[in-house]
């Protein structure tokens, strides 16, 4: 199922009463959504797993059996994700930017270098564009939005803070993908083959992943997001709601906390 182009926001008026001007009008047209409960999650190496904000929760919208089955992942500092009711996250971050996994099991220590995950997850990263971040923005900004990131690609490309091949298109034949923009792409990376999916903390395996990745260039505030999903056979039915809900909420400025 191939979701409307950018801007999402446009054709989902369960969401327009808590970002813009139209709150009495989105009112007045949709039911309130259901809501799905907050979930808090440490950060870097501290010790703990997840923990549940007592009484806190988010709107979500999609159909309630759906919402049932969700929670709202964040972490202190970066960005939040929604996942499957009663798994685990654990989050980092530093001047690149900043990570998110949430996971069935709690991820074990150490927790640095980043884990790698070859089961299935949730995870949302953030790079910072204006900080060491940049590299790893230019890099997918030359791969996958050549000509809408051309010239911040070409300004990092003069620090020759890595090899020009670094910036060469990676190739991934079996990766299908659906462009949402010229800075905002789709892809599914299928099951046992490296991909967009696999280029980050999650290795192959027997399942496919889901993905979204979106280039904001905007004075002062470069960054790249990318979101990943993996999910097991009997949660496969979550994937589709959470990439709907996500291909809103990274482009809002607070990212899903802007439905608070």
């Amino acid at each position: 199922m191939i979701r409307a182009s950018i801007p999402f926001l446009g054709t989902c008026l369960l969401l327009a009463w808590s970002i813009t001007g139209s709150r009495v009008i989105a009112a007045a047209t949709a039911p309130i959504p259901p809501r799905a409960p907050t979930i808090n999650c440490v950060g870097n190496d501290e010790v703990d797993s997840s923990q549940a904000q007592k009484g806190a929760s988010v709107p979500i919208p999609v159909e309630q059996r759906i919402a049932d089955q969700m929670a709202y992942y964040k972490a202190e500092h970066g960005s939040g994700i929604f996942a499957p009711k009663g798994w685990y996250c654990r989050a980092w971050n530093g001047s690149n930017g900043s990570f998110l996994a949430v996971t069935p099991k709690p991820i074990p220590p150490p927790y640095f270098p980043l884990p790698s995950i070859g089961g299935p997850a949730v995870t949302i990263a953030t790079w910072d564009g204006e900080s060491s971040g940049r590299v790893r923005v230019a890099v997918v900004a030359s791969q996958l939005f050549a000509v809408a990131g051309s010239e911040f690609v070409a300004r990092v490309r003069q620090e020759h803070l890595i090899s020009d091949s670094a910036f060469d298109p990676e190739s991934y034949p079996d990766d299908q993908l659906q462009y949402l923009s010229d800075r905002f792409v789709e892809y599914t990376t299928p099951a046992n083959r490296a991909g967009l999916g696999t280029d980050g903390m999650l290795d192959m395996s027997n399942l496919p992943i889901r993905g979204l990745t979106i280039l904001n260039l905007v004075d002062q505030a470069n960054s790249l997001i990318e979101v990943r999903v993996r999910l097991p056979p009997n949660l496969s039915s979550l994937t589709e709601p959470i990439l709907t809900v996500e291909t809103s909420c990274i482009q809002l400025p607070k990212r899903c906390r802007s439905l608070q």
